[in-house]
């Protein structure tokens, strides 16, 4: 009897070679390169999820090891940084800002420190090696389609922060445009300014900008909550149909333009606020 006769005699053919194989795949890896030659061109987390090391430590090393030279290597190294931070019963730290951070994040605690060594997960802006700290860049897409968990930026974030998030909460100095697009759940907390575009497409969802933001901040929006603590561009609330927008500043130009539903609240607005409104409020703040 062949070899393969006898295995599919063995286990009924319910298990097969191949898939064992599969399974342990991530024991053997080389290195970030091996994992990302060994995943599809348009790879998915359950996919790297099953060649990923089962030890959180492995994964950390990969991720500290890493230098992912495209788009494709970014999205694979902000996943393992999630699979990292859900793993470990300590917040992950010393992970340097690069983009993708957070990638699909579910639980535990991700905290990027651009002024931290890229040696390892342990705190500390020297190790006696001479090593230089990593210097701060602003990263893209971080906490993209993120469910659960938390990620703290230690700095400031670039463009598409906490995109089309559903659930857990971001925390960073600052941001670029199309922070929070399309957001379906959770909430966002930028201790500066925002960019242009913030909220735009949001059903749901909480954030809380204490600077000031750009313009056509929830744009399209439909529910959900934006607070911003001082001015905001214009276009502000741009074609909204529902949800609540909140500055305590002065709205620019033309703010709830073709707005069909929702609620707007500033302190003051520019010209030709609420034009061609079909719906919704739009309400000045008394002054104190």
């Amino acid at each position: 009897m062949k070899l393969k006769g006898f295995m599919d005699q063995a286990y009924g053919g319910k298990v097969r070679g191949k898939k064992r194989l599969d399974e342990k795949r991530g024991e053997f890896l080389l290195g970030f390169e091996d994992l990302a030659q060994r995943l599809k061109e348009r790879p998915k987390r359950a996919e790297v999820e099953d060649l990923a090391p089962r030890e959180a430590d492995q994964i950390v090393d990969l991720i500290f090891s890493a230098s992912p030279k495209d788009k494709r290597e970014e999205t694979i190294w902000g996943i393992l940084t999630s699979l990292a931070a859900e793993s470990l019963s300590e917040p992950l730290v010393i992970i340097p800002p690069r983009n993708f951070a957070g990638l699909e994040l579910k639980g535990g605690m991700l905290i990027l420190d651009g002024n931290a060594l890229t040696s390892g997960p342990k705190v500390g802006a020297s190790d006696g090696t001479g090593r230089a700290p990593a210097s701060w860049t602003r990263a893209h897409h971080l906490g993209e389609r993120m469910s659960g968990g938390r990620l703290i930026v230690l700095g400031g974030a670039g463009d598409y922060l906490g995109q089309e998030m559903d659930g857990g909460g971001i925390v960073c100095a600052s941001c670029g445009d199309y922070a929070f697009r399309n957001m379906k759940g959770g909430w966002g907390v930028v201790k500066g300014d925002a960019g242009n575009y913030l909220g735009v497409g949001n059903s749901g969802g909480r954030v809380a900008v204490k600077g000031g933001a750009g313009a056509r901040a929830g744009w399209l929006m439909r529910s959900g909550r934006i607070w911003v603590g001082k001015d905001t561009g214009d276009y502000m609330g741009l074609m909204m149909s529902g949800g609540e927008i909140s500055t305590w500043g002065r709205a620019g130009a033309r703010a709830g333009w073709r707005m069909k539903g929702g609620l707007i609240t500033a302190d003051g607005y520019g010209p030709e606020t609420g034009a061609e409104k079909v719906g919704g409020r739009i309400l000045r703040r008394k002054a104190d």
